[in-house]
C-alpha cells in the first residue's frame, strides 16, 4: 500500500511539473503571439500541439498555431490545422472562431462552396454577424455573374449571396437583366425596390388627362401637312399616326394631351425645352432620336421619373439603367437572344457559322446570339465580320479557299470546300446589306446541302432576291415590329389616314399609330407607371404588329419570325414555350 501512495504521490508531482512545463511554454508562445512575431510563435506552439493527458493547452495551441501560420502567410498551413482541430475538438468552446477563421480562408481561395459550409455552422450570434459582414465583402467582389447564379441556386437562403446577385443583377443595362430574378430576390429577403430602381405600384397614379410630349427633330415651321415633302417626312409620318391614336383613344374615353417640341437636332435646343416646367408634368415622353440627345432626356426622364419610350431605336444605350426608359423595338442583344432560342428548338446540334455587318448594331446581336447558344453549348465554329467592299469572304468562307478551280467537277469542289458538305446546321446573318445577303445565299444554293440560312427582315426589300429562293433554301427572317396590313383595323386606319392626309400611311405612320395606342391603353389601364402592370402581362395586343411583350424588362421580347412557304409567308412567335403563328401573310 505504502508502494502504491508512493507512486500516485509520483504521478502527481510529475504530473504537476508537465503542467507547468506546459503551461510556461504555452505563455512563452503566446507573448510571442501578442507581440506579432507570428514566426516564433507558430514554432513555439509546435511542440505543444500534441494530445495527451498532461497537455491541456493542446486545443489552444492548436488553434494559435494555426492564426500564427494565417498571418505570417502561410494559408494552407493554417486550413490544415484548423480541420484537424474541428476533427479533435468538435465540441470545444471556440470552435466558431476556427469556422470563422477557416470560412475566410475558403473565400480568399474562392471556394465558396466550402466556404458557405464553414460559415454556416456557427452558432455564436457576434461571431455569426462578422461571418455575415465577411461573406458581403468578399460576395460584393465576385465578377462572375453565372458563378453567382449558381451559388445562389445551391444556397438560396444565404442572405448576404443573395444580396450580391442583387446588387450584379441591377449593375447589368436593364435588357440584360434577370428581372424575374432580381424580384424574387426582393420578395425573398424582403429587400427595399428603390435600392434597385424598381417602380412601385404605388407610385402609378390614375389621371382624368394624361400629359404626352413628343420630342422629335421636325425640323419645319409647322406640323400640318401639304403638298411638298417635308425634309424629315418619317418624322412627321411617325407624329401623325401618333395624333391619329390620340383621337381613337378620346372616342374610347382615354383622355390625352399631345405636347410637341422641336428639337432641332441640336443640343442648345432640346436644353431650352428641358427647362419648360409643363414638360416635367408630362406623364410620357416619346422620343428623342440621336445619341447625344437621348442621354439628356435619359437623365431627365430618371430625375424628375417620367416615362420616355423611343420609336426607332434598338440599342440598349438607351434605356441604360433607367427604369423609366423604353424601347418600343426590341433590342439587338433581345433579337440575339430570341434567335438563339429559335434555332435551339428548330435546328440540329450540328455546328453554326456567325456573318456580320461591320456596324456596332450588327456587332451586338452577333455577339448575343453567340452567347445565348454557347450559353447552351451550342458550337459555332466560326464567326465573321464582313465589310461591303470584301463580301467576297464570304464565299471563300462556305465555299472553298481557292476559288480559281476552272474546269473542276463539282464534286472536286466540294471536296475542297473550307467547310465539308452537311458539317454545319445554319448560318445567322447580322447584316441588312444587300451584298452580304446575296452573297451568302449564293453559297448556300451552290452548296446544295441543308443549310438553314438566318436574317433580318430587311431582305424582303431587296430586289435581287424573290421568295422563291427564300422558300426553296428554308431561309427564316428575324421581323421585330412586324407590321400586318391584312386586319380589319388596319384597313379603317388606312381608309381614314387617307381621308386626313390625302396619301397612304408609311410605316412609320403604322408604328407612330401603334406605339401610342400601346401607351395609351396602358396608362387607362395600369396608370401613370404602365410597366408595373406590363410586367405582370405575358403577352400585349398590337394594333399592325403582332403585339408587344414587356415582362420584367424594357424592351419589346416580342420578336417574330417570317418563313416562306407555297401559299405565303408563315409569322410565328415565342413567348415562353408557347408558340403563336399568323398563317399566310
Amino acid at each position: 500500500m505504502r508502494k502504491l501512495l508512493l507512486f500516485v504521490w509520483l504521478l502527481l508531482i510529475t504530473s504537476s511539473v508537465f503542467s507547468q512545463n506546459f503551461q510556461q511554454s504555452y505563455l512563452s508562445a503566446k507573448a510571442f503571439f501578442n507581440e506579432g512575431k507570428y514566426g516564433l510563435a507558430r514554432e513555439a506552439f509546435k511542440p505543444l500541439i500534441a494530445k495527451n493527458d498532461y497537455n491541456n493547452f493542446s486545443s489552444y495551441a492548436s488553434f494559435y498555431y494555426a492564426v500564427s501560420s494565417y498571418r505570417d502567410g502561410f494559408s494552407a498551413l493554417a486550413k490544415d490545422m484548423f480541420l484537424q482541430l474541428k476533427q479533435l475538438y468538435p465540441k470545444w468552446s471556440r470552435i466558431d472562431e476556427v469556422n470563422y477563421w477557416l470560412g475566410q480562408i475558403y473565400l480568399e481561395s474562392e471556394s465558396y462552396d466550402l466556404a458557405i459550409s464553414a460559415l454556416r455552422d456557427i452558432r455564436n450570434d457576434e461571431i455569426e454577424s462578422d461571418a455575415a459582414l465577411m461573406k458581403a465583402h468578399f460576395f460584393d467582389k465576385i465578377e462572375d455573374y453565372d458563378l453567382l447564379v449558381e451559388l445562389y441556386q445551391t444556397y438560396p437562403s444565404d442572405s448576404q449571396l443573395a444580396n450580391a446577385l442583387a446588387s450584379k443583377i441591377a449593375e447589368q443595362p436593364l435588357v440584360n437583366q434577370d428581372h424575374y430574378l432580381l424580384n424574387e430576390i426582393i420578395d425573398r429577403f424582403r429587400l427595399s425596390p428603390d435600392r434597385f430602381n424598381m417602380v412601385s405600384m404605388s407610385e402609378s397614379v390614375f389621371k382624368e388627362k394624361y400629359r404626352v410630349a413628343v420630342l422629335y427633330p421636325f425640323m419645319v415651321g409647322d406640323l400640318e401637312p401639304n403638298d411638298r415633302r417635308k425634309f424629315n417626312q418619317f418624322i412627321l409620318d411617325i407624329y401623325q399616326g401618333v395624333r391619329l391614336a390620340a383621337d381613337s383613344l378620346q372616342n374610347q374615353g382615354i383622355s390625352l394631351e399631345l405636347l410637341s417640341y422641336d428639337t432641332k437636332r441640336n443640343t442648345s435646343a432640346l436644353e431650352k425645352i428641358l427647362e419648360k416646367e409643363e414638360l416635367k408634368s408630362a406623364d410620357v415622353i416619346i422620343g428623342p432620336f440621336s445619341s447625344k440627345l437621348t442621354e439628356l432626356v435619359n437623365e431627365f426622364s430618371f430625375k424628375n421619373k417620367i416615362n420616355m419610350i423611343n420609336p426607332l431605336r434598338t440599342d440598349s444605350e438607351v434605356i441604360g439603367n433607367n427604369p423609366y426608359s423604353f424601347l418600343y423595338h426590341p433590342s439587338n442583344e433581345t433579337i440575339g437572344r430570341r434567335m438563339g432560342d429559335y434555332v435551339l428548338k428548330n435546328s440540329d446540334r450540328r455546328p453554326g457559322v456567325i456573318i456580320y455587318g461591320g456596324n456596332k448594331s450588327d456587332s451586338v446581336l452577333a455577339h448575343a446570339y453567340k452567347q445565348r447558344l454557347e450559353k447552351d453549348s451550342f458550337n459555332i465554329i466560326i464567326t465573321k465580320r464582313v465589310h461591303k467592299d470584301s463580301t467576297r469572304q464570304i464565299l471563300d468562307l462556305l465555299l472553298v479557299k481557292d476559288t480559281k478551280l476552272g474546269g473542276a467537277s463539282s464534286s472536286e469542289a466540294k471536296a475542297r470546300y473550307q467547310l465539308a458538305p452537311d458539317s454545319i446546321s445554319h448560318v445567322f446573318v447580322a447584316s441588312g446589306d444587300a451584298l452580304i445577303a446575296s452573297k451568302v445565299l449564293s453559297a448556300v444554293d451552290t452548296r446544295g446541302d441543308s443549310i438553314m440560312v438566318i436574317g433580318p427582315v430587311s431582305w424582303l426589300e431587296l430586289p435581287v432576291i424573290n421568295y422563291d429562293v427564300y422558300n426553296r433554301l428554308g431561309v427564316s427572317l428575324y421581323a421585330p415590329v412586324f407590321q400586318t396590313k391584312s386586319t380589319e383595323t388596319y384597313e379603317k386606319f388606312r381608309s381614314f389616314y387617307i381621308d386626313k392626309h390625302r396619301v397612304v400611311p408609311s410605316r412609320y405612320a403604322n408604328i407612330g399609330y401603334d406605339l401610342m395606342m400601346l401607351i395609351g391603353q396602358g396608362l387607362n389601364k395600369y396608370g401613370k407607371y404602365f410597366q408595373v402592370g406590363w410586367s405582370n402581362e405575358e403577352f400585349l395586343d398590337g394594333c399592325f404588329t403582332v403585339g408587344h411583350r414587356y415582362a420584367r424588362t424594357n424592351d419589346n421580347n416580342i420578336v417574330p419570325i417570317l418563313t416562306f412557304e407555297d401559299n405565303g409567308i408563315k409569322i410565328s412567335y415565342d413567348i415562353q414555350d408557347e408558340r403563336y403563328a399568323i398563317e399566310g401573310q
